[in-house]
């Protein structure tokens, strides 16, 4: 029997590693404990945005082809995106903030602990921050403006969060449960003016043809092309340039949108011949700027007809 030494003994970890590891998975738990909450708000409120960008259209996501995995990942690649754009502003408040505490010694930050520990200081700032998705509900979802909307929106902070909050404050549980839904509702805020744009740019599609920069994110395909039948020949003989908003292919059939007719319509992939495909076509006058229908070659030809 052969006996194998003992491996030595390691040493104990000094204190302060101990302490560093411990702020570092501090840092990252209070991080992951906001983060997420709000992640998942505005997913939520963007998924229900697309779904209204393409009743616009009079057709939902799975009606232009979109299933749900394609969903997924668009959403989450706009979820990076809209990361990496806001992790620099976090970083520079960030910094500030670091900079400000040590320029007063600390003074700074033994204050915001001391208001952290007083229960309707506390309350407040998450009503504060939790009532961006009630602005946003009833601002885009009721259309309340002015003064309806601002005693609508206190009547919610005072009675629906604050009192609720500072009575959750009185245990660690209660304290958590507030953060994951402040961080929620801040996300559903944040998502619902995201929606709002969505929708704006989808009815700017609609009317001219020209989107925004928000639908591009969130993958709507603002694909424009002129489309024939079987044999080439374009749809409207009169005007053959006349291009067509691909909104998606389906069983076998594409889902074209007709701005001059304001309709959407279906036609099989085997009848059909695309050319001239763009993305995000300029439908502005070349010459003054003026941005004009998306038909307004089809209308002009109407118009040389009569």
């Amino acid at each position: 029997m052969t006996y194998q030494p003992l491996p030595p003994e390691q040493p104990a970890p000094e204190p302060e590693q101990e302490s560093a590891k411990g702020n570092v998975l501090e840092i990252f738990e209070k991080i992951g404990s906001v983060a997420v909450p709000i992640a998942v708000g505005m997913y939520a409120m963007l998924y229900l945005g697309l779904a209204q960008v393409y009743k616009v259209f009079g057709i939902t996501p799975e009606q232009a082809g979109l299933d749900q995995a394609t969903i997924f990942g668009r959403l989450i690649g706009t979820l990076i995106e809209l990361f990496l754009v806001a992790l620099p502003g976090v970083g520079l408040l960030v910094g500030l903030g670091w900079l400000l505490n040590l320029a007063t010694r600390r003074s700074v930050g033994r204050l915001l602990h001391k208001l952290r520990e007083q229960p309707w200081i506390a309350a407040t700032a998450g009503a504060l921050i939790s009532i961006v998705a009630y602005w946003a509900y009833f601002g885009t979802l009721w259309e309340l403006s002015g003064g309806t909307l601002l005693v609508a929106v206190a009547l919610v902070a005072i009675f629906g969060l604050l009192v609720p909050f500072r009575l959750m404050r009185r245990r660690n549980t209660g304290r958590a449960g507030m953060k994951v839904l402040t961080g929620a509702l801040l996300g559903i805020g944040l998502g619902l003016m995201l929606v709002a744009q969505m929708v704006q740019g989808a009815v700017d599609i609609a009317d001219n043809g020209n989107g925004n920069a928000l639908l591009q994110t969130v993958g709507f395909q603002n694909q424009w092309a002129t489309v024939g039948d079987g044999d080439g020949k374009p749809l409207h003989k009169d005007s053959p340039e006349e291009r067509f908003l691909l909104l998606g292919e389906k069983e076998g059939a594409y889902v074209l949108y007709d701005c001059g007719k304001q309709e959407t319509f279906r036609r099989s992939v085997e009848g059909t011949t695309l050319g001239m495909i763009e993305f995000d076509p300029d439908f502005s006058d070349p010459e003054t700027g003026e941005v004009k229908a998306c038909g307004y070659a089809l209308e002009d030809a109407e118009t040389e007809e009569q």
